[in-house]
């Protein structure tokens, strides 16, 4: 896998981005630890940690939910070959297939069915969010998670380049008679060669973030803001902005 790099961070985001509601924020890396309540800061856009609101006496009231698999590839730029049989050394059939990144700047990310939580009461959750801002008690710039979507397992490629090609591998008797499909990415594979230099994770079984829903305060400290993440407001829509007395109804409903 290749080291995390700010353009690798902004192409996953970006991408993503393009097929989902524009206030969700993608988690990269999808190995990140996060929890409902936490705040943090993004750096080179990364979600990084700097601790949960509980531990500031807030009591989370946490809603859990299960969610279907997800699936994206960047559209026009990725497809994946036949598959092909090869023998396992021990006994049994592999299959490979190759995943190719005909355009530059490309995604490819499945994971596996999980959970959705959230905070059950948006409006109490704000109003005590306001609290901790305006006590100082929480700095300004600093983000809370308020829902995060997590999967048991998947798989995530990144290409910078175009002309680019990854084999993957699988065992055969997971798989269907279609071989390996886009969706089947999910389960966890093994990389094989590949033509340029490619950022990649599988997990087959381990907790992985979708993305997450988070909150922070307005330019003038008056409202809380749906964040957008670690991208400079010029270079992005400007947030949509919440009154603290936004519904419950009307945050769990765009996430359906």
């Amino acid at each position: 896998m290749l080291p995390f790099t700010k353009p690798i961070a902004e192409i996953y985001v970006s991408e993503l981005r393009k097929f989902l509601d524009p206030e969700i924020v993608p988690i990269f890396t999808p190995d990140t630890t996060i929890e409902v309540g936490d705040f943090g800061s993004f750096d080179d856009g990364r979600f990084v940690r700097r601790g949960n609101v509980a531990d500031k006496g807030l009591q989370l009231d946490v809603n859990q939910v299960a969610v279907n698999p997800f699936e994206f590839a960047s559209s026009g730029k990725v497809s994946i070959g036949p598959s092909v049989k090869v023998p396992k050394p021990a006994g049994g059939e592999l299959l490979k297939a190759i995943v190719s990144f005909t355009k530059a700047r490309a995604v490819v990310s499945c994971f596996k069915a999980g959970v959705q939580r959230s905070v059950r009461d948006s409006d109490g959750f704000s109003d005590q969010l306001m609290q901790l801002w305006y006590g100082k008690e929480l700095r300004p710039d600093r983000s809370v998670v308020w829902s995060v979507r997590r999967a048991t397992g998947g798989t995530v490629l990144i290409s910078q380049d175009a002309g680019n090609q990854v084999e993957v591998i699988a065992d055969a008797a997971l798989l269907g008679p279609a071989g390996i499909t886009l969706g089947d990415l999910s389960a966890g594979v093994t990389f094989g060669a590949e033509r340029k230099a490619t950022w990649k994770m599988s997990a087959g079984g381990a907790p992985l973030v979708v993305w997450a829903r988070i909150l922070t305060l307005s330019d003038d400290h008056a409202r809380v803001v749906d964040a957008f993440g670690y991208e400079a407001q010029a270079q992005v829509n400007e947030p949509t902005i919440r009154p603290i007395a936004f519904t419950t109804d009307d945050l769990l409903g765009q996430l359906r």
